[in-house]
């Protein structure tokens, strides 16, 4: 039996921050090549405040939801200042090269009055399309779930029969809602309502073994292949008293996806997580030497110390290596610090199929040059998906041009590919932001002139306040 791989699909959203609706497609799913195990990549490209970073903080969320984990508290934040509610849809491929389905997961969160969560998911849905020499059938829906609706919140019925046996079950099962809903996360996908769908899977034979599968996997992959690198990520970068390391693990829960290394003083850690931090060290070096001319990182350690839940602990410092010297890592510049924080992750994305690393102004601080050919080097020979965003202008003329979309200045359509550009697409671009051309307008453009008189005006207005 072959690995079935995860491949991230599409992304949907709906009254999302500033987004009334838009829709990326990964290379492959947009021309309905849906079993490739080669490298994807995506660039997210457009004008500040267009929906670049929504569509990375979506993800982020969706990731949260499969994983079983709570939304954060200021996720009201990304509903849209004049809806109750925003949604989004994120379809997975399931398969391998013969065979497989295409997995949407839909939630909808809403603003709650609760004081312990600002926000719900009110719905949820699974459902599933067969995947057959590039044609997708009909959808079918797996499980719905509905956290507002009184009586049976879940269909189709006969798989909420299944679950619930006697009163007992229909008790322990609304009790499992009720918990989704106070705690702000997922229910289809929470620890109490597991062995009520594991049930239900069982016990059901229409689209029983699709349902365990499309569980089993997206859990799998959100846990140890799905990784979102967002802005808080290089915000504390920037701050510069930690740096969050990205691990990518084989399963072990007590490994922290996001291990916050601290670069005023040495870390404790589990023996069990430095170990791990000591092997991804090694394989960075591998890479970095490479990226970074002689650079290496070296791994200090201090002895072992008990950690703060009672583990048994080492405590030990990362330092960074040219020649002879060594460094702190807190010396090294914001650039190299990112790419440090992320190259683990970007490692596994290059082998593996089912690894999808989503980044957040990707380019933040790192070498124009270097940024190209990073992007060139993982979209030839690489085996995984990156969706990035970017504002340098490089990786256009770097990557293949169905590998980017371009936000716009319409909420109602968010994200487009060019269409009708030929030679440079970089030029092409800017092009079509100056003289139009597309379906959608792609900037909000501003007079050069208007902008020179803006700030004349500011500065006589700031003039006038002193004298007052």
């Amino acid at each position: 039996m072959m690995q079935k791989n995860v491949r991230l699909c599409s992304v949907e959203l709906s009254d999302y921050k500033n987004v009334a609706h838009g829709k990326i497609e990964m290379p492959c799913a947009a021309k309905r090549d849906f079993s490739c195990d080669r490298s994807e990549i995506l660039g997210i490209y457009g004008q500040n405040g267009s929906g670049k970073t929504t569509v990375i903080e979506a993800l982020s969320l969706a990731k949260f939801l499969l994983s079983g984990m709570p939304l954060p508290r200021d996720a009201a934040d990304d509903i849209a200042k004049n809806s109750d509610t925003a949604s989004c849809a994120v379809t997975f491929f399931i398969g391998d090269e013969n065979a497989g389905i295409c997995a949407e997961y839909f939630f909808m969160m809403r603003r709650a009055d609760s004081v312990e969560h600002t926000v719900y998911i009110a719905e949820e849905k699974l459902s599933y399309r067969t995947v057959s020499d590039g044609k997708l059938s009909a959808l079918k829906l797996l499980l719905h779930y509905e956290a507002d609706k009184t009586g049976r919140f879940l269909s189709p019925k006969y798989r909420y029969d299944a679950m619930v046996k006697n009163g007992e079950d229909a008790v322990e099962l609304a009790v499992a809602k009720k918990l989704a809903a106070r705690g702000g996360t997922s229910f289809l996908f929470s620890a109490d309502a597991k062995p009520f769908l594991q049930k239900a899977a069982e016990e059901t034979v229409t689209d029983g073994e699709v349902l365990s599968l499309v569980m089993k996997m997206l859990t799998k992959y959100a846990a140890q292949g799905f990784f979102v690198v967002d802005s808080n990520h290089s915000g504390t970068i920037a701050i510069g008293a930690v740096m969050p390391l990205a691990l990518q693990f084989d399963g072990d829960e007590n490994t922290p996806e996001n291990m916050m290394l601290s670069l005023t003083e040495p870390s404790v850690q589990a023996v069990s997580t430095y170990t791990f931090v000591k092997r991804s060290v090694h394989a960075i070096n591998h890479v970095l030497g490479v990226l970074i001319s002689d650079m290496q990182l070296a791994v200090k350690e201090y002895g072992g110390q008990v950690t703060a839940d009672g583990r048994d602990g080492m405590r030990f410092e990362i330092l960074s290596v040219r020649g002879e010297t060594q460094i702190p890592l807190k010396c090294e510049s914001e650039g190299i610090k990112k790419l440090i924080s992320v190259l683990n992750i970007l490692i596994a994305m290059y082998n593996h199929p089912s690894v999808l690393v989503a980044v957040d102004e990707f380019d933040a601080g790192v070498y124009e040059y270097l940024l190209g050919e990073i992007l060139g080097i993982l979209e030839e020979n690489g085996r995984g998906q990156l969706l990035f965003t970017s504002h340098n202008l490089r990786p256009l003329e770097m990557i293949d041009r169905r590998a980017l979309v371009f936000t716009t200045t319409n909420p109602e359509n968010r994200y487009i590919r060019l269409s009708g550009v030929k030679g440079n697409l970089r030029d092409g671009y800017i092009r079509s932001i100056h003289i139009g051309g597309q379906k959608e307008e792609l900037y909000g453009y501003s007079n050069p002139l208007e902008i020179a008189r803006a700030f004349r005006l500011a500065g006589r207005m700031h003039e006038e306040s002193e004298e007052i």
